[in-house]
């Protein structure tokens, strides 16, 4: 994917030294150096995107409910991090996959967690850092 260019600055001499330009040439260059300091690997899922990282702790019992603050329902939720509670090396045999719904009190909803290599239970907690976008 191609980078942002870095943009040269207005300055007063491109507008034949008029004063009244200055007026509008600095906070063009503002908005302009955010907008490139955004672009170029600045965006982020909270700041940025119509989306939400949630961490859920999972023991075998469902549903995990979580709150949804954004108006818009998710469309998909991919799942990040896997860790254990108990601080236990998670060694991962196969994909780990959640089956979620969003729920009529506005919630996201784990439904159950498939692929862990040892499943939740009471003694046997897992977090998962999932990351929620909306369409």
């Amino acid at each position: 994917m191609a980078r942002l260019a870095n943009v040269r600055k207005l300055t007063v001499e491109d507008f034949n030294g008029q004063a009244w330009a200055e007026k509008l040439i600095v906070p063009f260059n503002s908005f302009i150096d955010s907008v490139q300091a955004v672009l170029n690997k600045g965006l982020t899922i909270g700041d940025n995107m119509a989306a939400v990282i949630r961490i859920a702790e999972v023991n075998g019992t469902y549903p995990v409910k979580l709150a949804w603050p954004l108006s818009s329902k998710p469309v998909s939720v991919l799942v990040g991090d896997i860790y254990r509670t108990d601080g236990t090396a998670v060694v991962l045999t196969a994909a780990v996959g959640i089956q979620w719904s969003f729920n009529q009190s506005g919630e996201l909803q784990l439904d159950n967690v498939v692929g862990l290599p040892v499943a939740a239970t009471d003694t046997v907690k897992y977090k998962l850092v999932l990351e929620a976008k909306v369409g």
